[in-house]
């Protein structure tokens, strides 16, 4: 085999660190679903776990074909979603062992809390694939790599497409929390008397929360 060059060896490095990352989000991204309670939250999540071993392994294949052997290298500052994963095995483990019952047994009590901060966690990672991916696009585009670099550029995509859904997800998670774990006579003006009608009917984010009919649809539809 030959030797692999100093262009090609910098661009196998920066794939490598993609490379990890997509595995480390893989393992998080299985986890973070066994524990979410919101369907179109799970849904969304099922889809981009599929996406991320799909990228995993389209970074692997390109690294083999630049001579180089892919690799989970560490990036200082990467481990968050790796501590938020053992984290929620961690207390998956505990709840079960103590019910003695299925995984449903963590849902429930915190349920709103666990979904903020896995997507919060979630968010943070995919800012920092956007960014990986970005540099090796422009590094790749730099030394004449046009594969690597389109490579980079579809998979952005994919990240920026999860990023958004995530920016709008966040604030209906974190409303979510605060009409669980805060008093409605805590709450002031307007949004407490949301909190109190919400308190009537499922949440949005609630797994019974019935969907809305489409405009124009008849009753008993």
């Amino acid at each position: 085999m030959p030797e692999v060059n100093e262009r090609d060896a910098k661009v196998i490095e920066l794939l490598n660190e993609a490379y990890g990352q997509e595995r480390r989000l893989e393992n998080a991204l299985e986890n973070h679903v066994s524990v979410t309670t919101r369907d179109d939250y799970e849904k969304q999540l099922r889809r981009h776990l599929k996406e991320t071993k799909g990228h995993a392994s389209s970074v692997e294949r390109r690294i083999k074909q630049l001579g180089g052997t892919a690799e989970e290298v560490h990036v200082p500052g990467g481990e968050g979603m790796t501590k938020a994963a053992k984290s929620v095995r961690e207390v998956v483990g505990k709840a079960k062992a103590a019910a003695q019952g299925p995984l449903d047994a963590v849902r429930g009590t915190g349920e709103q809390d666990t979904m903020l901060r896995n997507a919060r966690a979630e968010y943070q990672e995919e800012a920092e694939e956007i960014a990986t991916y970005t540099v090796i696009d422009a590094l790749a585009t730099a030394v004449g790599d046009k594969e690597t670099a389109k490579l980079a550029r579809d998979i952005r995509r994919d990240e920026e497409r999860m990023a958004l859904y995530l920016a709008d997800l966040l604030p209906e998670l974190a409303a979510n929390v605060a009409h669980d774990s805060i008093p409605v006579s805590q709450i002031e003006g307007d949004a407490a008397r949301r909190t109190a009608g919400d308190a009537k009917t499922p949440s949005r984010g609630s797994s019974t929360a019935r969907a809305k009919k489409p405009r124009g649809a008849k009753k008993g539809s």
